[in-house]
């Protein structure tokens, strides 16, 4: 790296003078979670991935952070952080002491996850070799926030400082053009079944990487525009090379390019202008799943399973001044292409489309509706009936990931396929503030068997992931496809704002959002058969009591979901002190639900529709949630508290469907009925009452 950067050894020896003396720099934060699921499997309120690794909401942990940053010399900087962070490693832990035993089933010592170790994290160099065409180069960590979501994403704050590369950044014509050249190196997750490969196997992947370019011109303060390309390659070794005597080949198991431009003109007075478009292609050997079909060995995968490319963009349009004073408003027009792919776009932190999207409050989250198994460690791994409070956060990547989240925070949802148009304009007259939105969303993904006739061949290159469309009311969060979709959402929303002069100024807010979404998925008689032909007999999954109906008698309507979503909110905020601040929050949502699972298998359903694995649910009928909370925010020099307080109730009424002379007709259970078969179980035909109390509160001191 000297020799390319033309660092000769003696002129680092020479300005070693010139080195100033490291500076430290941390934090110490405390979380504190209290609810009456009662769960202990950690201190978060969600994680999906690992079993035993999510869903608390009890106990207290406390991580700490402490960061270094040195100025080497006029040309070099180094920098990085060692890092506790708590996963199991509650206070009652005793700090994981425990006899070393090599036991992780414990919580002691031996497990890293409770022994409040300490890891460096995000170490970095930054040179600064003074050329005219080179400004820096930084090897080491980064979140890697340089370039855009739809490409290389910003990585989420928790994994900032997990992935390494170098980077190269510079500057030509009096600093009007910027570039930033970059390999990334791929995490493991960052492949077809979620995996690069695995340590000491023949899929190497140390050296797996993503080649990433981007240049910036700005040649004055009106427009600016920005090329990018990737190259994203996933290698393992050849099967073909049996020798060793000189050196071992290597073939491509996946390799996926994207390039892009984008651009923004301010020079209007009444508008600013942005557009962006994006192009990718993917290739994947095909050995990897084999021919394969709808249920194949890759369905679980963050990535398609057969080559494919695609265009996306956006378009946006602000007036800053429409009518008359203070209205404005905000367009997006967009396309994000069924088979666009981009393996290391953002997964969470960065959002690409206008529109709020659908409420956090029924997204999967792992709620339990039918049953209430507290031996169902599926359900009990996610949020609870209360779901997520923030909005929907939308992204372009397979692997939307609310991983390690806590119901404060906002959940991100894959939009593969989403193509619309949304709306939101803004007006401020005296103290009042209004907001509104519509988006109009139609789906790149309305297809009938892939685009084909068979599903089970022509839908085989998309992964299914989840894929039964009943993972909470909002629909699978990262699985884009289905096999047979014909969807439109469309959202409304309006928020105003007012602060009323009373003592310190009450902050008042008012929303209303209403959500119309529906799928009349089969679309044609003749595809219902293969669309209903069955699933896996996977143990515990099929309803003995339910009687499948293949064709439906040429029924169309009877597998349609369609859904409404109210939501009504109200809040109030009030600075009590200097350094107190609360809010206090009611929200009342609702939904009616009617969902064509109930009448047919979902496509492909096997073991989710296991009431012991309790991922599906059966969801057709009235919901309403009620939420009363308080959120607070304490501020003294050097310490920050906050915190969230909800308690949630409302109630589920099922409806029963069935199939009549080839349309859907309401089942009205009679007296003496108590439950209904259905694909997901027998469902109790009466009402179920649904009550969750939640507590967040943290501490950070920085220092």
């Amino acid at each position: 790296m000297a020799a390319v950067l033309g660092l000769a050894p003696e002129a680092g020896h020479a300005q070693g003078a010139q080195a100033t003396p490291i500076k430290w720099y941390g934090s110490i934060y405390a979380k504190f979670l209290d609810g009456n699921r009662r769960t202990e499997q950690g201190l978060y309120s969600n994680a999906e991935t690992t079993p035993g690794e999510g869903g608390g909401d009890q106990g207290q942990g406390i991580e700490f952070e402490l960061m270094f940053n040195a100025q080497v010399s006029k040309q070099v900087e180094i920098g990085g952080r060692l890092h506790s962070r708590f996963n199991k490693n509650y206070w009652s832990n005793y700090g994981g002491f425990q006899v070393p035993d090599n036991d992780t089933t414990n919580c002691g010592e031996d497990d890293p996850r409770c022994n409040q170790y300490v890891k460096l994290r995000g170490a970095w160099a930054r040179i600064t070799p003074g050329y005219e065409w080179l400004d820096s180069a930084t090897i080491g960590n980064s979140d890697w926030g340089m370039f855009d979501a739809w490409t290389q994403g910003k990585s989420r704050y928790i994994d900032r400082d997990n992935i390494g590369g170098v980077l190269l950044q510079g500057s030509a014509f009096d600093k009007t053009l910027r570039w930033d050249l970059a390999r990334v190196t791929l995490a493991q997750y960052q492949g077809l079944q979620y995996n690069t490969g695995s340590f000491g196997s023949d899929n190497i992947y140390a050296n797996d990487s993503n080649w990433i370019a981007q240049a910036k011109y700005t040649p004055g303060p009106d427009w600016n525009a920005t090329m990018i390309a990737m190259y994203a390659r996933d290698a393992d070794l050849s099967d073909a090379d049996t020798s060793d005597l000189n050196g071992v080949s290597e073939r491509v198991r996946w390799d996926n390019a994207v390039v892009a431009l984008k651009g923004q003109f301010t020079g209007l007075d009444f508008m600013d202008l942005g557009a962006s478009v994006y192009y990718s292609d993917y290739s994947v050997r095909d050995s990897l799943c084999g021919p394969g079909d709808w249920n194949n060995a890759c369905r679980f995968s963050p990535v398609p399973l057969r080559d494919m490319d695609d265009i996306s963009g956006t378009l946006n349009l602000n007036f800053n001044r429409l009518f008359v004073d203070g209205l404005s408003l905000s367009a997006q027009l967009f396309r994000v292409g069924s088979d666009y792919v981009s393996i290391t776009a953002a997964r969470r932190e960065q959002d690409v489309l206008l529109t709020e999207g659908q409420e956090g409050t029924w997204q999967w989250g792992r709620p339990d509706y039918n049953f209430g198994n507290r031996e169902n460690g599926n359900s009990r791994a996610g949020l609870g009936y209360g779901g997520w409070n923030g909005e929907v956060q939308q992204v372009v990547s397979g692997m939307a990931d609310n991983d390690f989240t806590d119901f404060d925070e906002p959940v991100a949802y894959t939009v593969i396929g989403w193509q619309g148009v949304t709306l939101v304009p803004k007006y401020s007259f005296g103290d009042w503030e209004f907001a509104g939105e519509y988006s109009w969303i139609d789906f790149d993904t309305n297809w009938q068997a892939c685009g084909g006739t068979d599903k089970d061949v022509d839908c085989a290159p998309y992964p299914r992931q989840e894929g039964v469309h009943s993972w909470g009311l909002g629909g699978d969060y990262r699985s884009p496809y289905g096999p047979y979709q014909d969807r439109l959402l469309q959202i409304f929303a309006l928020k105003a704002k007012y602060t009323l002069d009373f003592g310190n100024g009450v902050d008042l807010m008012a929303r209303y959002k209403y959500i119309k979404d529906e799928d009349d998925r089969v679309t044609r008689a003749s595809s219902l058969t293969d669309a209903y032909d069955g699933f896996p007999n996977a143990a515990g999954a099929i309803n003995p009591d339910w009687i499948p109906n293949v064709g439906l008698g040429g029924c169309v309507s009877c597998d349609d979901r369609k859904g409404d979503y109210d939501t009504y909110g109200v809040s109030a905020g009030y600075q009590l002190t200097p350094d107190l601040y609360t809010t206090l929050i009611y929200e009342l949502n609702k939904v009616e639900l009617i969902d064509g699972t109930i009448d047919v298998a979902p496509i492909g359903l096997g073991f989710e529709a296991s009431n012991d694995f309790g991922f599906a649910e059966y969801l057709t009928g009235e919901h309403t949630k009620n939420r009363l909370g308080l959120d607070f925010s304490y501020f003294l020099s050097g310490v920050e508290f906050g915190g969230t307080i909800d308690y949630l109730w409302g109630d589920y009424d099922p409806y029963f469907f069935t199939d009549q002379d080839g349309r859907r007709v309401r089942l009205r259970p009679t007296e003496g009925v108590s439950s209904i078969a259905t694909p997901l179980g027998n469902i109790p035909v009466d009402s179920v009452d649904y009550r969750q109390y939640r507590m967040k509160i943290f501490m950070k001191v920085s220092f």
